[in-house]
This record gives structure tokens, sequence and C-alpha cells, in this order.
């Protein structure tokens, strides 16, 4: 025991490596009581339970090493505590278990790459019923307890014979009467005009869940529609579309939430139109634009790098020679602010992102840099939306003619 204190002691110090994190997380299970046969599997990274399941520990130990050292004590032990009420049998019916779900919002491309490794492992997909919420979040349902919570599967839906619906439903009533606890902020300027901005402040773990309780947002008085950011898990901002004040507010809000967040969520602004989320994109000609902009560029970069390691390995596993192109950056010289783009290769098969910019490439070097759309009404018979990827890919693998690269032209940057 002297030595395991020690050993957990000495790991706390510093960044742990992968095996010290899985042994970590081991020896930790053991103390919590946790009686699984659990191996490590060094070159997976995961745990893997001999009666069935396994963990993967890759987003968790991501989260632990961008945390401050201080907090990672805390971390390791919530952790545990999932592992151990993910062992846990849940009630028999759906009646005994319905006070305890919620409802929980997730950004899509932690399901998506949990997904992809995991079938990259063992070939068995993720398990995890969800739906869209805007193009970058999903909705799940959990069984809420006291230290942890643990997400529901299909098979655990089916047992208790009711579908997604009617326990999303549940959950949304039961967070509903858990008290919404949001508080208004705003300013009132010298103009005397009033400024609307609305943000969920319980701390229960469920703030951004409570996007989905559409019926009581609705209600809140805004200047024109419902637009809401999610940026973390424990924050919900909602103001109007037409409210400048409150809308700079919630950026600067968002911006600061966002910083040094181990697990951010999306900074993409949500409309409530007809009762139901939809992305919002700013109009371009608002002040704003360009801050919102630069936020998307930077989260989409996120996006897009980590999936492109992932397809890569999925791609080389199926011996499919395909190009799986970089959305990089590069800063606007008039404006200050970062571009995105891409790299169109000359004859490869290739998997491009959606970015600001696309740059033609051959052995002869660049010949050609447009914007997205321009190069989209020249040659869009060229590019084919592949939406089974997420975020979505172009596939491409001819090259403009050289009257088609003459009429996208070399766009100054």
């Amino acid at each position: 025991m002297v030595l395991q204190m020690n050993f957990l002691k000495n790991w706390f110090l510093g960044r742990p490596s992968q095996d010290q994190f899985a042994k970590a997380v081991l020896a930790e299970l053991r103390r919590a009581g946790d009686t699984r046969d659990l191996q490590y599997e060094k070159e997976h990274f995961r745990l893997v339970n001999k009666g069935g399941g396994e963990m993967n520990l890759t987003n968790m130990y991501q989260e632990h090493c961008q945390l401050p050292r201080r907090e990672r004590s805390t971390h390791l032990k919530n952790i545990i505590a999932g592992f151990v009420a993910a062992a846990e049998e849940l009630p028999e019916s759906f009646e005994e278990a319905r006070p305890n779900l919620r409802p929980k919002i997730w950004l899509r491309a932690a399901i998506v790459n949990t997904d992809l490794r995991v079938r990259l492992t063992s070939g068995k997909g993720f398990e995890n019923p969800n739906y869209p919420l805007g193009e970058h979040l999903v909705t799940s349902l959990v069984y809420d307890m006291p230290s942890s919570m643990r997400g529901l599967s299909q098979t655990d839906l089916e047992k208790w014979g009711v579908t997604y619906y009617e326990a999303m439903e549940a959950a949304c009533q039961n967070l509903e009467e858990a008290t919404m606890g949001h508080s208004r902020m705003g300013t009132e300027p010298s103009s005397g005009i009033s400024s609307q901005l609305y943000s969920a402040i319980t701390g229960d773990n469920y703030d951004s869940s409570r996007i989905l309780l559409k019926d009581s947002i609705s209600s809140w008085e805004v200047s024109g529609d419902h637009v809401a950011m999610v940026p973390q898990r424990d924050t919900l901002f909602v103001t109007g579309t037409n409210d400048d004040i409150a809308l700079e507010l919630m950026l600067n809000m968002t911006e600061a939430a966002l910083k040094d967040e181990p697990r951010p969520m999306s900074p993409i602004p949500l409309r409530l139109v007809d009762g139901e989320w939809e992305d919002w994109i700013i109009p371009k000609t608002h002040k704003l634009f360009p801050r919102f902009d630069q936020l998307k560029t930077n989260f989409m970069g996120d996006l897009y790098a980590e999936q492109k390691e992932l397809l890569e390995a999925v791609l080389d596993k199926e011996q499919k020679d395909v190009f799986v192109a970089s959305f990089s950056g590069m800063k606007n010289k008039s404006t200050g602010l970062v571009m995105s783009y891409c790299v169109w290769p000359q004859n490869v098969d290739s998997l491009l992102p959606k970015t600001s910019l696309i740059m033609f490439a051959n052995e002869q070097g660049v010949e050609a840099i447009g914007e997205w759309d321009r190069v989209a009404d020249i040659v869009g018979d060229l590019l084919t939306l592949d939406d089974s990827y997420y975020p979505a890919r172009y596939r491409i693998n001819l090259f403009p003619t050289p009257e088609q690269l003459k009429e996208i032209g070399m766009l100054e940057l």
C-alpha cells in the first residue's frame, strides 16, 4: 500500500505517460473495490474486461493531461467513479429508472472518434443512441447517480421496453423539475435600450443540457430569435439575434469559457427556429462576424486534425491509397485573422476538408488559389461531398484544366 501511494504521489507531480496513467487507473479501481478481471492492452491503450467489454483510455488521458496538476487527483477519482458505476446493474424496470434519467449533450466528434477508435481495435462500433443537435452536437441519455453518470445504450432501452424519444421526454421533464436555475445578465447602455443575456448557472453538470428545455427558453424575452451557445458542458448562454450588446457579451464569455478548457463543446451558435435548434451563422456584414468566424475556424481546425489522424489509420488498415488533406491556416495580411485552406494535389485520390480557400498544387508549384465558393462554381463537378465522415470531406481525383485554373486565378493573401 505504501509503495502504491508513493507511486501515485510521484505520478501526480508531472505529466504521466500513457502506461503510468493506465496503471494508476487500474490501481484506483482496485482501491474502489472493483473486482472485474481487467487487463491493460498497451498497443491499443485500453482496459479489457475478460468477462466482456473494454474501456478506451485515450480521451480520458488527453483530458487528464490538460488539467492543472492540483486537479488531477480529483479527476482520477471521478474517472474511477464512472467506471465503477458502469459496472453496476441498472434498475430492472423503466419506472424504477425514470426519476434518475437525464439528457446529456456531447460534442459530436467525441462520439464519432470514439466509434472510430473502437472499430480500429475491435471491429465493433460504439453503442450509444444519440441524435443531432445542430451539426456539431448530439443528445444522449444518462442514468444519474450521486457521484457519477452512466450512459445508456440501446440495449438498456430495449430491456426497459421504451424508445429513445420516450426516455428523452422523461429525462427532460426530470431536468425541468430539477429547477432551471437561469439568471438574467444584461447591460443598459446610455441609449436606454435594454439587453438580455441569460445563463444556466446551477453547476450540476447539466447546464449545457438545458438547451433542450425549449419551451422554457422560448418564453425568455429576447430581441429577435433565440440564439444559444454551449462552449462547455457546464455552460449555456441564450440571447437574441438582434441584440448586438448581448451577442458581444456572450461571445466574450464563450471565449473565456473555452480558454484552457480540457473538454470543450461547440462555439457555433444555435438558433431556435420553429421549435428546433439549428446552426446559426452570423451575417458577414455584422461587426462581430470576424470574431465568430475565427472561433469557428479554430474549432474546425481541431476537429479536422484529430479526424485526419484517425482516418489515415483506418485507410491504412483497409489498404486504401487515399491522401487525407490537412486543414491548415494562414494569417491574412490585411485583417490579421487566420484563414483556413487546404491543398488540392494533381491527379491524387484525395479527401479535402471544407476550408475558406483551396490551393491547387502540382510539380511546378501552386497553380491557383481561390475561395471555396468560387472554386465550387467553376469546378464543382470535380468535388464530391462525402458526409459519411464527420466533419464532412470532399472526394477529388482529377485536377482542373489549365483554362479552369486560369479562371480561378491567384487570390492575393
